[in-house]
C-alpha cells in the first residue's frame, strides 16, 4: 500500500497524484504518477466525474522526477483519491471507520 501519496499542483493545471519517493531542493520524484482528470459522467452530463490517466502514457519508468520549479501547490489527497490511487497500484482500499449496528 502507498502511504505517502501526494497530489502536485503544475503550473499548465495539470494534478499529478503520485506516490512520493524522494524531495530534494530541485525536484519531487513520484512512483506510479497519474493525472487527475475531470471526465463527462454519462450518467449525469451536468455532474462531471474525476479519473486517473497515466502522466507519462508513452514512458516506461515507473518513477517520474518532477522539477520542483513546475510545483504550485503539494497537497494531501482526500480519502477517496487514496483508496482509488490504492486499488489502481494494488494496495490496500482504508474503509470509512464507520460503525455498523446491526438493527440500525
Amino acid at each position: 500500500m502507498a502511504t505517502n501519496i501526494k497530489n502536485l499542483r503544475l503550473l499548465n493545471g495539470h494534478d499529478v497524484l503520485g506516490e512520493v519517493v524522494s524531495i530534494t531542493k530541485d525536484t519531487v520524484t513520484l512512483k506510479n504518477p497519474v493525472r487527475v482528470m475531470v471526465v463527462p459522467n454519462q450518467a449525469n452530463p451536468k455532474e462531471p466525474s474525476i479519473g486517473f490517466a497515466p502522466y507519462c502514457e508513452w514512458s516506461l519508468d515507473k518513477e517520474v522526477e518532477i522539477n520542483a520549479a513546475h510545483i504550485i501547490a503539494t497537497i494531501t489527497p482526500i480519502a477517496e483519491f487514496v483508496n482509488q490511487y490504492n486499488t489502481v497500484f494494488g494496495g490496500l482500499v482504508v474503509p470509512d471507520s464507520k460503525l455498523i449496528i446491526p438493527g440500525q
